[in-house]
């Protein structure tokens, strides 16, 4: 059977459980959150549900269905910042109303959400005695991300291994940091990072470093994972589709884009 074939009975399974669409999404998970509302649930979850089944099987979305997925991802940066994952929120809501960094610069969020972090802390730290080394080497500027090989050869990088993941976050095999799982305003924000350093020799020595990180903002496809996305509303859970919201991109309702964190301090350069 070929692939058009293929997305042909996908496309009429989905038609025969077509749903309505929400007029108000952030009306609908408000009853959720706070009134346990059921039917406001499978509201939500059976148009979700539609959308992904129509997404998966590459049908046109109208405008109605559109406004909908704009209207969900904007209800998460109300939902966010109630919980006070302000972070996530500017992140989701940029995903559907920003411009996708078309003028190349990246979309700029609070620093603390990384800085405050126990595992970013303790890899400034680690990055620093490899920094103060290249001052030995009369290296006067030093540019190096954490996943940098011949820093994670150092024996001061391998207690960022050994950290615990739930209660401080950790360094993995591959050098990308993971976030606390308990720390869910940086978890939900971005759960797996790099952290780059860029040093400047200042004099006395000291050193100036700019500490920073970039990530992307995106969602795999169907063809890549299976991934889903767990809503916490009051006790309930609304589930959505990484791949749904990856296609957002391909219907025109939402765009990919980079976003940074920044933050710089002086330092004292132990000899």
């Amino acid at each position: 059977m070929s692939s058009i074939e293929t997305l042909k009975i996908k496309a009429k399974k989905c038609l025969a459980k077509k749903s309505d669409m929400p007029m108000s999404p952030l009306f609908n998970m408000a009853n959720v959150a706070k009134r346990n509302a059921t039917g406001d649930l499978k509201y939500l979850q059976d148009a979700i549900d539609f959308l992904t089944c129509k997404a998966k099987a590459k049908m046109k979305f109208d405008e109605d269905e559109k406004e909908f997925l704009t209207e969900l991802y904007e209800a998460f940066w109300w939902g966010g910042q109630y919980k006070g994952y302000k972070e996530a929120a500017q992140l989701a809501n940029y995903y559907v109303n920003g411009d996708g960094n078309g003028k190349g610069n990246p979309y700029r969020i609070n620093a603390n959400v990384y800085k405050t972090s126990k595992i970013v802390m303790a890899t400034m730290s680690a990055m620093k005695l490899y920094i103060a080394e290249s001052y030995v080497g009369k290296r006067t500027y030093s540019h190096i991300r954490c996943d940098n090989i011949d820093f994670r050869s150092k024996s001061y990088s391998k207690p960022l291994l050994r950290m615990n993941y739930k209660t401080e976050g950790k360094m993995k095999s591959s050098g990308v940091l993971e976030a606390a799982q308990n720390n869910q305003r940086l978890h939900k924000t971005d759960g797996h990072f790099y952290l780059q350093a860029i040093s400047q020799l200042l004099p006395n020595n000291r050193m100036q470093t700019k500490w920073q990180v970039d990530s992307l903002y995106d969602f795999e496809s169907f063809e890549k994972h299976d991934y889903y996305t767990h809503i916490p509303l009051g006790e309930s859970i609304l589930i959505l589709s990484d791949g749904l919201s990856e296609y957002m991109t391909k219907i025109g309702v939402a765009k990919s884009f980079w976003y940074r964190a920044d933050w710089t301090d002086a330092w004292d350069i132990k000899i």
